[in-house]
């Protein structure tokens, strides 16, 4: 099989191009704003009415002067989306598919417009930091510690949402620590630990912020979902957000080294494809379903722990494994020095391997 797949760790397909989900079968990418120090999620207190409606209007008060429209010129046109000042100095996060293919980019703040650099990017997490030249200090926003973040909790997204000026949307987190696909087209092929949230998310709302009634950065919005049985529409109510201490983490990173120096995703080390009825036909294989292994990393975790090309992973642990996407989904969910306990057809027979995971490298 001559499948071209890339070295996997946490990150792999899910989806389709372009796209990704975890509730329908596609996401669509959007993009927003986002940036800063440390504060605790959560709300102010009190029940009534006009007291959450006044934490609102407070919250998106605080945030916008941080949060910045994002113009990019490409080869082909142009793009939109967001980000957030996260320095004084000019610093702002955004996503990495906001910034992908870009030739120059423009920033608009609520001081006026820059012309910005990519000071660098991170395609595996989606992230990317671009960089201003102010004459004075800029606004910039807060991170919350996202680990805090409840299914509940009242959220909202800020951005410029199909280029019609900077906007916001109130929803609540829905779910938390889902794994989302990109698709193939997408720069990042697995996002873990992702937050979803009911918060409309629109193209252009990418790479914004989405915040907590605090006025503090929760996440990253970065994706919406679509929904297939209705031609891959929009599906109302079903975004998804780089968790805001992952963000942080790899915004440090980029703006110390100018690259990301520590992932911090686990990393099996093989290439892959994905076995199908089809293909098992077609190559005589002993089993109709898996990921069979076409590459290892020389001197990775699954070369170490003694796995063999042309084995065929069928479960990890205790989830069955039907294709690359269902790997990559569950080692999206460890993290490095992990042990997990590989089950394999190798011609025709079962076998079981631990394998102790290592750390994705960069730019894989």
């Amino acid at each position: 099989m001559r499948t071209k797949i890339a070295i996997i760790s946490a990150v792999l397909a899910l989806g389709l191009a372009g796209c990704a989900s975890v509730t329908s079968n596609a996401a669509v990418h959007t993009k927003n704003e986002t940036v800063s120090t440390t504060a605790s999620v959560g709300a102010p207190t009190g029940s009534s009415a006009a007291t959450l409606e006044q934490s609102v209007i407070s919250a998106i008060q605080k945030v916008q002067p941080a949060v910045v429209e994002v113009s990019v010129t490409t080869p082909t046109g142009s793009d939109l989306g967001s980000g957030s000042i996260i320095t004084s100095d000019g610093y702002i996060l955004t996503n990495d598919h906001v910034v992908q293919n870009g030739t120059s980019f423009q920033v608009t703040t609520s001081a006026g417009n820059y012309s910005a650099q990519v000071a660098g990017t991170d395609p595996a997490d989606d992230l990317a930091i671009l960089k201003i030249n102010a004459s004075k200090a800029l606004p910039t926003i807060t991170f919350a510690d996202s680990s805090k973040a409840q299914v509940g909790q009242f959220v909202i997204a800020v951005g410029n949402p199909l280029g019609v000026g900077q906007s916001a949307t109130l929803g609540i987190i829905s779910a938390l620590n889902r794994s989302v696909s990109e698709g193939p087209n997408g720069p990042a092929s697995t996002i873990p630990n992702a937050i979803q949230t009911s918060a409309p998310i629109n193209p252009g709302n990418s790479g914004g912020a989405l915040i907590d009634l605090s006025g503090d950065l929760v996440g990253i919005p970065t994706l919406g979902a679509l929904d297939p049985q209705f031609g891959n529409t929009p599906a109302a109510g079903i975004g998804f957000a780089i968790p805001a201490n992952q963000a942080k983490n790899i915004a440090n990173q980029i703006i110390k080294s100018g690259k990301v120096t520590n992932t911090g995703r686990a990393f099996l080390g093989v290439s892959i494809a994905d076995v199908t009825p089809t293909v098992a036909q077609q190559y005589g294989l002993p089993i109709n379903h898996g990921a069979i292994i076409e590459q290892l990393a020389s001197n990775g975790p699954a070369q170490a722990a003694g796995l063999q090309v042309n084995d065929i992973i069928y479960q990890v642990d205790s989830t069955p494994i039907d294709s690359s996407a269902t790997l990559g989904a569950y080692l999206a969910t460890k993290a490095p020095g992990d042990q997990v306990t590989v089950y394999v057809n190798r011609n025709g027979s079962n076998v079981q391997v631990k394998v102790t995971l290592g750390t994705l490298p960069s730019g894989s």
